[in-house]
């Protein structure tokens, strides 16, 4: 006790930051819109039918993008055809743009939808495929 009398602030900012921690990581496994690792997602475009959504500039798009993904602006979101229902996942240069998208498709009523975790970033250390075309 007298620790954390002595350094209250510090002992604040603890309790903050597991408080974060803990609200992310719920939303992660309980939220409408589920991260996935590259692994899961090459397991998801091996097994069934999805819709790859790259929210990246058509320059970056076109310079190498993973395969069967279609190249989508956040504002061009609700021109999209959600009426099959594959789901849906999104990837960007970041989290939080891929994040962005998924969250505009889930609001749109899609059941499924997941975002790259790491990005296309994470899909390059992986080793894993891009190709060029369209």
């Amino acid at each position: 006790m007298e620790f954390i009398a002595n350094n209250i602030i510090l002992f604040t900012a603890l309790v903050v930051l597991i408080f974060l921690i803990i609200n992310l990581e719920t939303k992660s496994l309980f939220g409408k819109v589920q991260k996935l690792s590259c692994d899961e997602l090459t397991k998801l475009l091996n097994n069934s039918k999805i819709n790859l959504i790259d929210f990246r500039t058509a320059e970056e798009f076109n310079s190498g993008h993973i395969v069967t993904a279609k190249n989508l602006s956040l504002e061009d979101i609700e021109k999209i055809d959600t009426k099959n229902n594959n789901p849906f996942v999104a990837y960007a240069n970041t989290d939080s743009d891929a994040l962005k998208g998924a969250l505009k498709f889930s609001k749109l009523g899609i059941q499924q939808v997941f975002y790259l975790e790491g990005g296309i970033q994470s899909w390059i250390e992986n080793n894993m495929p891009l190709t060029g075309e369209d």
